[in-house]
């Protein structure tokens, strides 16, 4: 009998799911939205078509663009794997995969930052300071998480960041980080940076930061979730005040491990005043130029 899509599933679970950072959520997703369509389907028999369906049955249930994304998402990784694995030799069916306009800008203003970290640290003083910290440097969530106490160095007022999405790079820590580090490194036992009060990694900002913000009423009336204020926000803020503040934007890029500038560009409407100055001094310079010549 030739393996079905639902035995591909089963392998997958077991040997890739276990490193995955929501295993929970793709086990939702086989269940509810796969297993049902194509779970008894014989891999070498899903054709382009059948992805096609999958992907109009999930639309109708008027699910997100990010969500019929994911479903699909899976799906092809559970293919590609069931094809590396040799259950069959292909080919891999066409992913038509939905556009997904996903960009978070909303950033926080100095009195909304404040009003968040002043309660934080009411409830939290492990949370205040991973949150001071992300603001601080602009290190992602999982880039905090994993650090080690050998990714500091107090000396140079650095952070290593290794292990990334991007390229390794170094950030420069400023006074309030270069103290959250000293104090943590003094606490540390030999794991991360930054742990629970259990000693355990932290995986992600969880529900003390989450209701934080509820209660801060940060996202009142926000109903486009690209706007609402998530932990991921501290590293767009970090961004949006270095570049208000005339930090240029490959800089700013630099600092936020970007593999592509283009990323950083969604921040440069924050500093027009940046190209005026850069045209007048060209208009001044001109100037200068045609004066020498006279």
């Amino acid at each position: 009998m030739r393996p079905t899509v639902e035995a591909a599933w089963d392998l997958y679970k077991e040997l890739k799911l276990p490193s995955v950072r929501k295993p929970k959520t793709d086990i939702r997703v086989w269940e509810m939205h796969i297993a049902p369509y194509l779970g008894a389907k014989e891999l070498d028999a899903v054709k382009s078509i059948d992805v096609l369906r999958l992907r109009s049955q999930i639309e109708a249930k008027q699910l997100s663009p990010q969500s019929v994304h994911h479903v699909l998402g899976l799906l092809r990784r559970i293919l590609r794997k069931a094809v590396q694995w040799e259950l069959y030799q292909g080919p891999l069916p066409i992913f038509e995969m939905p556009k997904v306009q996903n960009d978070r800008t909303r950033f926080l203003t100095l009195e909304e930052a404040a009003i968040l970290l002043n309660e934080l640290k009411r409830r939290s003083e492990l949370w205040h300071d991973i949150s001071l910290f992300a603001l601080s440097t602009g290190l992602r969530s999982g880039e905090i998480f994993n650090l080690l106490p050998e990714h500091i160095n107090l000396l140079a007022k650095t952070v290593a960041v290794v292990d990334t999405k991007s390229d390794n790079r170094v950030v420069p820590l400023n006074d309030a980080a270069q103290a959250i580090a000293k104090t943590y490194l003094a606490r540390n036992t030999g794991t991360y940076l930054f742990t629970t009060i259990h000693g355990n990694k932290i995986q992600f900002a969880g529900k003390l930061y989450r209701g934080v913000v509820n209660s801060c009423g940060l996202n009142n009336g926000m109903r486009d979730r690209r706007q609402r204020v998530v932990f991921h926000t501290l590293r767009h803020t970090f961004a949006s005040w270095l570049v208000q503040g005339g930090t240029p934007i490959a800089v700013v890029s630099h600092l936020l491990g970007h593999s592509d500038i283009k990323m950083t560009m969604r921040y440069a409407h924050l500093a027009p005043q940046q190209g005026r100055e850069a045209v007048t001094y060209i208009d001044n310079y001109m100037q200068k130029f045609m004066r020498s010549t006279v």
